[in-house]
């Protein structure tokens, strides 16, 4: 299996992610994508990888657990598109291990997993990191 369709938002996602990198890393990684034909990949959204949560399960310390019908599940940290807005040498993280969104320097690395489809929300996050 190379992807995922999520019925909830439409979005289809990366099945396996390639590894940690770097932001910059990871945006140049999802323009060169190509998976089942298709080369019109991209980084997440902080709201998209939001979507992948269960917020209305949680687990015995009290964090959201990824949806049980996401195939992917991990407890790892992954990159956002979405540029932490005081300070744009950062970029927001879904850390899967408890559910946190935070901001981290660009040049840190965490995995990538790769989206396509029509833009779910926009919002972003209210926490800082």
């Amino acid at each position: 299996m190379l992807t995922w369709k999520d019925p909830k938002t439409g979005l289809e996602w990366q099945y396996n992610s390639p590894g940690k990198m770097t932001w910059d890393e990871a945006q140049e990684y999802a323009r060169s994508l190509s998976l089942d034909a298709r080369n019109d990949w991209r980084v997440p959204t902080a709201a998209e990888l939001e979507t992948l949560l269960d917020r209305k399960t949680l687990y015995e310390r009290m964090r959201p657990i990824m949806r049980k019908e996401v195939p992917f599940q991990d407890t790892l940290s992954y990159w956002s598109s979405t540029t932490f807005a005081p300070d744009t040498y950062s970029a927001w993280i879904v850390m899967f291990d408890g559910a946190y969104i935070l901001s981290y320097y660009k040049s840190s690395a965490y995995h990538v997993r790769c989206v396509r489809g029509q833009e779910v929300g926009s919002a972003t996050p209210s926490s800082t990191g």
